[in-house]
């Protein structure tokens, strides 16, 4: 299993709007992909520089390959659409095999 983390933040007023867009159209979307075992929004509780809030989602896939037909869909990017809008800076992913 691979697990897929993104790393970014938005404007700690842009919160809300930012979870309702997750539960709207990331989740479902995930939910869909072949291969893809789930999706989570993790929403930073600490303050930080910038006066921005972190925003980490995990997902857990099958495999490298399943991420990428995935990421290449018209489906992720429709999905992703208007949540981009609410970045503040330039997502950090990275991705790591979980060991059984």
């Amino acid at each position: 299993m691979i697990i897929r983390l993104f790393d970014t933040c938005i404007d700690p007023e842009d919160v809300d709007r930012g979870r309702a867009l997750f539960l709207r159209d990331v989740r479902p979307a995930f939910e869909r992909f072949a291969g893809c075992s789930g999706i989570e929004l993790y929403i930073g509780v600490e303050e930080r520089g910038g006066d921005l809030t972190d925003l980490c989602a995990i997902s857990r896939w099958d495999s490298l390959e399943a991420i990428e037909t995935a990421l290449s869909s018209d489906d992720y990017k429709a999905a992703l659409a208007e949540l981009r809008t609410l970045f503040q800076k330039s997502p950090i992913v990275r991705h790591f095999e979980v060991v059984d």
